[in-house]
């Protein structure tokens, strides 16, 4: 009884900490996931501050991406904190269970001495024969059979039992090792980032200082910039809001035409089609097809690809003060978003291109529909598509503009309708 309570004990333990080792295993993959992520955009930071400084005109570029990397860089030492410390658990966790383990290990060593001793003194078959016959009754003589039965049986458990442990100690010593690695490599990463996080942070200080020293020439370069936007979104609302109607006055004359075509056919009312219609409220959406396709837009949100292969957002969508320099308000109806010079910009779902022209600046403009919903992609250098193309996701539309402060930025926005939606919340993270 007592030995099967033993075995059972064992059972749970292994269980626990098997269990254990697992969750720790999958909150340790999620950070590395993470760290993996963060790595590559600080990458790509560097690809696009790398092009940005090769130009020697002063502008709020390098300071916006400078101060992007910093955040990046502040979660990437968090995020190897984190799995230093996990390991650092984990490690302690280990050294106990082989501490433990020896402990184990030496109780079972000595039981086991002690049963081979006993047996060593009756280790011949003659002096078990001897034993048993010297026993007062037949009950008792098998009863000493049973025990050297028992016995031998007992003997070859306990040496299982040293053998598991002998080998179980062997594995944990192994993982302990490793992870003492692993830790080892990740203290290493996070003195690494810890010390480029620090000049980051001097370099944004000396930016900001730069700026301040010329934020009136700054200020004034960025409300003539916020003029050229105005004039560029108004020609955006008013592509947009044409092709709301042009679209909407499509699906009234469908459903008009399947009204008095239900009419002729029965010589009643249609009135619960159009209550079914009522229903949809797809104001842009002409046929089952683009319904359809609205809908598979809706559930991609959040994981919609970007529209450009290594990109940072520089400006967030809606109304806000401008980080650096004081009394100039930015109004974003999507988000602007920098990448490097000749990177392709592609659609991030597929559609139909709806309208395609060029911007006051003289760059490109393409607006593509996903039933209800569009998407609009500014300041391309060159195109590829046209009116009606109809295009797939991740399809290459064109290339984004290169400016002459060395700036490739593009201004993405996501519309239902006429109605702005924040395109962080539809892109993948």
């Amino acid at each position: 009884m007592i030995q099967k309570i033993k075995y059972i004990s064992i059972f749970f333990l292994c269980f626990f900490c098997l269990l254990g080792n697992q969750t720790f295993a999958q909150n340790r993959q999620s950070l590395e996931k993470e760290k993996s992520k963060i790595e590559k955009e600080i990458a790509s930071m560097n690809a696009i501050l790398k092009e940005t400084r090769k130009n020697k005109k002063m502008s709020t570029s390098e300071l916006q991406i400078i101060r992007k990397k910093v955040e990046q860089r502040q979660q990437l030492v968090k995020n190897i904190s984190s799995q230093i410390g996990m390991l650092d658990s984990q490690i302690k966790t280990t050294q106990q269970s082989i501490s433990d383990s020896y402990r184990d290990l030496e109780v079972m060593k000595q039981n086991y001495s002690q049963m081979l001793r006993y047996a060593q003194r009756n280790r011949t078959a003659m002096d078990k024969l001897l034993f048993i016959f010297a026993a007062k009754d037949y009950q008792e003589a098998y009863q000493r059979y049973i025990f050297f039965r028992k016995s031998a049986k007992m003997l070859r458990q306990q040496m299982y039992l040293i053998q598991h442990k002998t080998m179980e100690l062997s594995s944990m010593t192994e993982d302990l090792l490793s992870q003492k690695k692993t830790q080892a490599v990740l203290l290493k990463q996070e003195q690494v980032n810890t010390d480029n996080l620090n000049k980051e942070k001097k370099q944004q200080e000396k930016v900001v200082n730069d700026i301040k020293k010329q934020e009136n020439k700054i200020a004034k370069q960025i409300k003539e910039k916020e003029a050229k936007k105005k004039k560029l979104q108004q020609q955006i609302n008013a592509a947009v809001s044409a092709e709301v109607k042009k679209q909407a006055k499509i699906a009234e004359t469908k459903k008009k035409n399947a009204s008095n075509n239900a009419t002729k056919s029965t010589n009643k009312p249609a009135t619960s089609e159009k209550k079914e219609t009522e229903k949809k409220n797809y104001v842009m959406s002409a046929t089952p097809k683009e319904e359809a396709l609205s809908n598979s837009f809706a559930s991609n949100k959040g994981k919609l690809p970007w529209p450009v292969g290594k990109g940072v957002i520089v400006s967030g969508f809606g109304r806000h003060p401008h980080p650096d320099i004081p009394g100039v308000e930015i109004e974003n109806l999507g988000v602007d978003i920098r990448t490097t010079k000749g990177s392709a910009v592609k659609a991030v779902f597929e559609g139909e291109v709806c309208k395609v022209w060029s911007g006051p600046n003289g760059n490109k403009i393409v607006i593509i529909r996903h039933g209800e919903y569009m998407t609009v992609y500014t300041n391309l250098a060159t195109v590829s598509v046209k009116d009606g193309t109809k295009v797939s996701t991740g399809q290459s539309i064109g290339t984004i503009a290169t400016n002459e402060n060395g700036e490739s930025e593009m201004n993405f926005q996501v519309r239902q309708g006429v109605k702005c939606q924040n395109p962080v919340l539809w892109l993948a993270r």
